[in-house]
């Protein structure tokens, strides 16, 4: 270090027991009891039926970033398709909409149901 420099501060550790300067105190450590945990398994007349699965979401696929999704089917037909997750403009709602659709406008796969 050369006398042209300021004095460093000493750099202070996150785990160290000193507080800075100015600030608040130094967080103390939690000790757990000695104590035994006793664990009490539920009933199984008191347990919720479990959750119906998952619908399969959407029958399109963005090409830009690959989630899948359902067209909005209450936008107008001029109106742009946009992607949920990456916001991208896949094409527009009445290209999703005709039969058959018309890929060669759209930056959306379809997928084959199995």
């Amino acid at each position: 270090m050369s006398e042209s420099e300021p004095p460093r501060r000493k750099t202070l550790s996150l785990k160290s027991p000193v507080a800075a300067p100015g600030g608040p105190p130094p967080l103390e450590r939690m000790v757990k009891p000695a104590g035994r945990t006793v664990f009490i398994a539920p009933s199984a007349a008191a347990a919720p039926p479990p959750p119906p699965p998952a619908p399969v979401v959407g029958d399109w696929k963005c090409k830009p970033c690959g989630t899948r999704f359902d067209p909005p089917t209450d936008l107008p037909d001029e109106e742009s398709v946009r992607c949920p997750s990456c916001n991208a403009r896949l094409g527009l709602a009445s290209d999703f909409r005709s039969d058959p659709p018309n890929l060669a406008k759209l930056r959306a796969r379809w997928l084959k149901k199995a």
